[in-house]
């Protein structure tokens, strides 16, 4: 009999994504949190939670009594490759049989050079291949949902919508079909043997976007491109979206999979249909 499925992150944009469809489908799901007052509001009775950290072996430990596939997702951060190989050698530890890692775009991880955030994931993603555990590692593009809401806002309000990265496409993805995928691996009776590369199934310049967001709103919506903000003393966070815009200026988040429609036997959820669930007020 399989044992439950940990996410970690439960409370999160994606893991509660995971988590409710997991639930839906009866499927035994445990959280590792250190907010489980949040993940009971959430989730209810339905969900098993485990307090803890990644920074606390023991509770690790704990958390992982039982389980027998994770979803490794956690926030990135300065310590993404310290936290997740942590979660890892406790999953070995207790003999979790698959892990299913929600990684970072295959053009940052290919450029781990110029990216922080692709070379902490790249560290992850070889310390699985080389680890006991079975393990997949799932590669999603720029999400819709963290690019899409503020340029969706602008042209709410009048505004015209803002490219930081010139005229450069991007194949955005939907964070519904990320979780899909994941949930697809953790189920599956044999997972990939390769990395999934996760896209939309057309990738949009900010005319593109700019049309797309008139036909919503009905009005037309201008667009214009500004230079993204430079500073010797960037933060983390800023260093790492200084990174990914450079990358994305280059064209590297504008090539398409067929990924989604492959494991997923549908097509991908597209931005027009993002924006209509967005914007069904402003048509009414």
């Amino acid at each position: 009999m399989l044992g439950s499925i940990l996410v970690p992150g439960a409370t999160g944009r994606l893991g509660r994504i995971v988590v409710r469809a997991l639930l839906d489908q009866g499927q035994p799901v445990r959280a590792l949190t250190r907010r489980p007052q949040v993940a009971t509001s959430l989730f209810g009775q339905r969900l098993e939670i485990a307090e803890g950290d990644f920074a606390e072996p023991r509770s690790l430990d704990r958390a992982l009594s039982s389980v027998d596939r994770i979803l490794l997702l956690s926030p990135l951060s300065e310590w993404l490759i310290d936290h997740q190989v942590a979660l890892v050698e406790a999953a070995e530890r207790q003999g979790v049989r698959r892990v299913v890692k929600i990684s970072g775009s295959s053009w940052t991880i290919e450029s781990a050079d110029r990216s922080i955030a692709g070379n902490a994931h790249r560290t992850v993603e070889r310390r699985l291949v080389g680890g006991a555990i079975e393990s997949v590692s799932i590669r999603p593009n720029a999400w819709i949902q963290a690019s899409l809401p503020p340029q969706i806002a602008r042209a709410r309000s009048g505004q015209s919508i803002v490219t930081l990265c010139g005229d450069a496409a991007v194949s955005y993805v939907d964070a519904r079909d990320i979780a899909d995928v994941a949930i697809a691996q953790l189920l599956a009776e044999e997972i990939s043997p390769d990395p999934l590369v996760l896209t939309g199934a057309e990738a949009l310049d900010i005319r593109a976007l700019a049309d797309l967001l008139s036909v919503h709103v009905r009005r037309p919506v201008a667009w214009t491109s500004e230079s993204p903000t430079r500073s010797w003393s960037l933060t983390f966070e800023q260093r790492t979206i200084a990174e990914f815009l450079a990358l994305i200026g280059e064209g590297r988040a504008a090539p398409v999979t067929t990924t989604v429609e492959r494991v997923l036997g549908r097509p991908p959820r597209s931005v027009a249909d993002f924006l209509s669930e967005q914007l069904q007020d402003v048509a009414a």
